[in-house]
């Protein structure tokens, strides 16, 4: 009987790793090569034809006389470090043409992603898809490996994966944690379970907030509970952000 418990255990042991395994597999960097040469090639014609006049044609925007943001370098970069690309593409196709905004078909928005992609000298492999969950997966990193397990003894700066316990509240400026404890690391993006989430239910409240982003469906069912969220930290001289991966109701009111 022990025999065969140790035997269920260890496959029940097995599974969870590989489902964890999974689960970290899904979470990718446009270092993974998440878009195709295709895309680009389209996304080329797309941005020549509907982008370049504000944009130039180089990207660079009003970096070299131009009327539109740069797309490409170190002022992009430090625009979009440790976002997603839904949120790249949203914005694309919530502003973009500027003078005609939303015309473009959704593949010709994700195309002109893949090319921006391109040509800010990411690896290029199979084609990114239209689908929001997949493009939140993906974060936009500037430097290859920012997020990797290699990372679980430096210290936390941005781009480090944390769980933070708190209270959901909604203002002016979107979503926000506060009475939020310290950023912890971790490894697993997926929410806690069992004894860990019965453990997180008894954590007192903080004195930290973190502005939330990147939620990827409405959390409005959550609003004045307490939770458990795991993200990506953006350190921030004005308020450190969270974009977020995953959130977990611990309790259903707020500490007072």
């Amino acid at each position: 009987m022990r025999r065969q418990l140790a035997f269920v255990l260890a496959i029940a042991g097995w599974l969870f790793a590989v489902t964890v395994g999974v689960h970290a597999q899904n979470k990718k960097t446009v270092w993974d090569k998440v878009y195709s040469e295709e895309q680009a090639a389209k996304g080329k014609i797309e941005y020549e034809t509907h982008c370049e006049v504000c944009h130039q044609k180089d990207l660079t925007g009003r970096a070299s006389g131009g009327e539109g943001a740069e797309l490409v370098g170190n002022v992009f970069a430090r625009k979009w470090e440790f976002q997603n690309l839904n949120q790249l593409f949203s914005e694309i196709k919530k502003r973009m043409p500027r003078d005609n905004p939303g015309t473009l078909s959704d593949e010709g928005y994700l195309n002109v992603v893949a090319y921006m992609l391109q040509v800010n000298k990411f690896p290029a492999g199979d084609p990114l898809e239209l689908d929001a969950a997949r493009l939140s997966a993906i974060l936009f990193t500037s430097k290859a490996g920012a997020t990797g397990p290699s990372a679980a003894a430096e210290p936390l700066t941005t781009g480090a994966l944390v769980q933070v316990v708190g209270c959901l509240e909604q203002g002016a400026g979107g979503w926000t944690l506060t009475k939020a404890t310290g950023p912890v690391r971790t490894e697993n993006p997926d929410p806690s379970k069992g004894d860990q989430l019965a453990k997180l239910r008894e954590t007192a409240a903080g004195t930290n907030a973190f502005r939330l982003l990147g939620i990827y469906s409405s959390p409005d069912a959550q609003k004045g509970q307490t939770l458990e969220v795991k993200g990506f930290l953006v350190k921030d001289p004005s308020g450190d952000r969270l974009n977020v991966v995953s959130l977990e109701t611990l309790n259903p009111s707020c500490p007072p």
